[in-house]
């Protein structure tokens, strides 16, 4: 870990900055996995108590089938109820109206991994020794002071991870992490997440990261093209 740097931290000269943005651990959408996030192995195993260096998180169990159908049943009883008052009200049914994640403009579409999306959502995918597996518990809103944010940022060299304060009156930051573009293997966006902001960085050993990022399209965009690669 390096001395914390009281300005926003800048690449030695010779070395250029491409891009950075504010990320985190992703967080599951889907029903079952909203509002949770895993740390495996590539045999499904929680590793988070195996990460050097990491403290205590919580720990997630996936929502009950028996308690999102009673509550997907109860929303509809209650959205049934408004529609009837509407109809006495009015004379009429509101248009477009139809229970969340039917389709309309709240519904995330249609998973394209729900094994990893749906059915189980693990934001970091390492065996042994891998890559993923040295990332920084920072990332993990869940761990880190709600004061403390992390950024990703790329430079034609490496792809760093830094983490500070940025409180205008004493902002610092240091880096945390950081390895050579060269394992890095793909980036690519994962659209079945809220507002579509999830990205996956694959490492060359396989393992590979899910993050999210609110002003992270230029950031894909310039890792894309660093892999000369296109952007999925």
């Amino acid at each position: 870990m390096t001395v914390p740097q009281r300005h926003s931290w800048q690449p030695p000269v010779g070395e250029k900055l491409v891009a950075r943005a504010p990320v985190s651990f992703a967080t599951g959408a889907a029903d079952r996995v909203k509002g949770r996030r895993w740390f495996r192995d590539p045999e499904r195993r929680d590793i988070q108590g195996e990460l050097a260096g990491w403290p205590t998180g919580p720990v997630y169990r996936l929502r009950s089938r028996a308690g999102l159908v009673v509550k997907t049943v109860l929303g509809v009883t209650f959205l049934l109820g408004v529609l009837a008052l509407a109809v006495v009200a009015d004379g009429n049914v509101p248009s477009g109206s139809g229970p969340a994640g039917s389709g309309g403009s709240g519904s995330l579409g249609r998973s394209e991994d729900p094994e990893n999306e749906e059915r189980d959502f693990p934001v970091l995918w390492a065996a042994p020794g891998t890559i993923a597996r040295t990332l920084p518990w920072e990332l993990d809103p869940a761990r880190r002071p709600d004061t403390d944010v992390t950024h990703l940022v790329l430079t034609d060299r490496r792809l760093l991870v830094l983490g500070g304060l940025q409180d205008p009156r004493d902002p610092w930051e240091e880096i945390l992490w950081e390895t050579d573009l060269s394992t890095v293997a793909t980036v690519g966006r994962r659209p079945f997440s809220v507002g579509g902001r999830d990205f996956r960085i694959t490492f060359t050993d396989g393992s590979w990261c899910r993050l999210t990022s609110l002003e992270g399209e230029s950031l894909v965009r310039g890792l894309a093209t660093a892999l000369g690669s296109e952007v999925r």
